[in-house]
């Protein structure tokens, strides 16, 4: 009987550490689809159950695991930088922490990709579930080139489009040749494909994009691209000038029709 009380007592004690030492790991992707070059955005939650502070950078780690097209395929990371840097998470709390996935690996060719978040702290693994998302190309609409003055640089500029949570959107893709450098695919908002858009590269390195993106609205996009950087300087909507005229009329001719509507009914009032 003594035998039994103590090993049942080594087991609750057991059980009693592993509830102690226990961590929540959840992980949510930003989309489900990614354009070629575009930021893979995905946040991390971990929620420490623990009794005792979890120090990332000394007794705990996060890394993210990523496989293409298969379960057996895992991606190297070519960055060697920590996915979290130092920071003290206290019983009790959670730490959100959002990362770009592809500035640690390279997810540049279409396919499918499975993820996860794994946190490593003493000897033990806690891991989110898997999920998986996609890569694409985009349906092209436009493109053009931009020619560097006394450098051997071409930069190739590709407008493409397509359908995110049931809406489309316009994306400009970048990329250098001869050196194969691919800057961030940029989300240019929502898209009408009613009008083709706008592609303009000026010798200043100043790219204008101008397309709808709305039956009412257009949006203008300035971009300066230099050699050694690709950034958003102006984002302007627009209204179309042919429909804003069209609603000022139709909104004249509403109050016109209201006021004759019930200057009517005022007259019928007597009768």
């Amino acid at each position: 009987m003594r035998k039994h009380l103590v090993l049942m007592a080594g087991i609750m004690a057991v059980a009693g550490q592993t509830v102690a030492q226990r961590m929540d790991v959840s992980m949510k992707l930003a989309y489900n689809t990614f354009i070629t070059g575009e930021p893979v955005l995905l946040q991390v939650a971990v929620v420490n159950q623990t009794r005792d502070p979890i120090v990332f950078g000394d007794n705990a780690s996060l890394i993210i695991e990523i496989t293409k097209d298969g379960a057996y395929n895992e991606l190297t990371p070519w960055n060697d930088a920590p996915f979290l840097k130092s920071v003290t998470l206290t019983p009790g709390n959670t730490l959100e922490h959002k990362l770009e996935a592809d500035k640690w690996f390279s997810l540049t060719k279409s396919g499918k990709y499975t993820v996860r978040a794994v946190i490593l702290y003493n000897d033990m693994r806690y891991e989110s579930s898997k999920k998986s998302f996609d890569v694409v190309p985009g349906i092209p609409l436009k493109s053009g080139v931009q020619m560097f003055a006394n450098k051997s640089l071409q930069r190739n500029f590709k407008l493409v489009y397509w359908a995110r949570t049931n809406i489309t959107h316009l994306f400009l893709r970048v990329e250098d040749e001869p050196d194969g450098q691919i800057w961030d695919t940029i989300d240019l908002g929502t898209y009408s494909r009613d009008d083709e858009p706008k592609l303009d590269i000026a010798p200043t390195g100043e790219i204008t994009i101008l397309h709808r993106a709305t039956r009412d609205g257009y949006l203008r996009i300035v971009i300066w691209s230099l050699p050694g950087s690709v950034e958003i300087a102006e984002r302007d909507a627009l209204l179309d000038p042919n429909v804003s005229a069209s609603q000022r009329v139709r909104h004249l001719y509403g109050d016109v029709q209201e006021a004759a509507e019930k200057k009517q009914k005022s007259w019928w009032k007597f009768w």
